[in-house]
């Protein structure tokens, strides 16, 4: 707190704008230190920078930027309340990984995860990403220690529905190898509550429900349940509840099941 007072006293004296004050963020696990830095405020920050040692050697010290971002991707920790910078053992090889969470900003874009793990040929930290969409991902520890991503598929936002009456089925990712790789059928226990809540809200909100049961389904297909799935579409439509606000042949009714339908098989989540 005094340093920042005298910081702010010290920017007043000299007429430096308060958002011209460099930012700075540590963070350490075993032997590998992770820093950003940068000056200014979101969305006019500048210079955002991070740095990596390895047990006291400098081994990456670069200017961050992201094919993801028309822009300059801004640390989450700008807009959000949690930390953007984590140091994690994402392989569980005992080296640990550096995360790094990024926004682009906007209404509805974007989340970016970058993940710089070692390459021990090069001696470097080696940059990989992943876009989010409008779903940041949770890293956590789902057993064996063993951290994922856990998110959304975003992919169903507004085409059923407005985006907040459109659900998105869990996703779950794994990193390795410098690659994100889906794992979401791996964990079933998660898949079945997602798809309970999505099936709970569907039950809620009739009047406009296409997107929240377009997430049941795919979360079901996971599951191998594709003919819980048809019939219970079925029995919806004979019901009368598949009625979409977005007013269009394909997204209401039988016009809607079709759409849902081919759209899951497009996605990957039947055959």
């Amino acid at each position: 707190m005094k340093l920042t007072v005298i910081a702010v006293v010290v920017a007043a004296a000299l007429m430096i704008p308060l958002s011209a004050l460099a930012h700075n963020t540590t963070v350490k696990q075993n032997l590998v230190t992770a820093a950003t830095s940068y000056t200014g405020t979101s969305p006019n920050h500048t210079k955002l920078r991070l740095m990596i040692t390895d047990d006291g050697q400098q081994l990456y010290n670069q200017q961050v930027t992201s094919r993801l971002c028309t822009g300059a991707c801004a640390p989450v920790a700008i807009a959000m309340s949690h930390s953007a910078l984590r140091v994690l053992d994402l392989e569980s090889d005992g080296q640990p990984d550096v995360v790094l969470g990024l926004t682009s900003g906007g209404a509805h874009c974007c989340f970016v995860d970058q993940v710089y793990s070692l390459d021990p040929g090069t001696m470097t930290y080696v940059k990989s990403e992943h876009d989010f969409l409008d779903a940041p991902a949770a890293i956590k520890n789902l057993g064996g220690g063993h951290y994922r991503f856990v998110s959304a598929d975003e992919a169903f936002a507004y085409v059923f529905s407005d985006f907040a009456d459109s659900g998105a089925p869990i996703q779950i990712l794994s990193f390795s190898g410098h690659k994100f790789r889906g794992v979401t059928r791996q964990y079933p226990k998660l898949i079945r509550a997602d798809a309970a809540l999505w099936l709970r809200s569907f039950n809620h909100n009739l009047s406009n429900g296409d997107g929240l049961i377009a997430a049941w389904a795919a979360d079901e297909d996971m599951l191998g349940n594709s003919k819980l799935v048809s019939s219970t579409l079925a029995t919806e439509l004979r019901k009368g509840d598949l009625l979409s606000s977005l007013g269009t042949k394909d997204s209401e009714g039988p016009g809607f099941v079709t759409a849902l339908q081919k759209l899951l098989r497009k996605l990957g989540y039947t055959h």
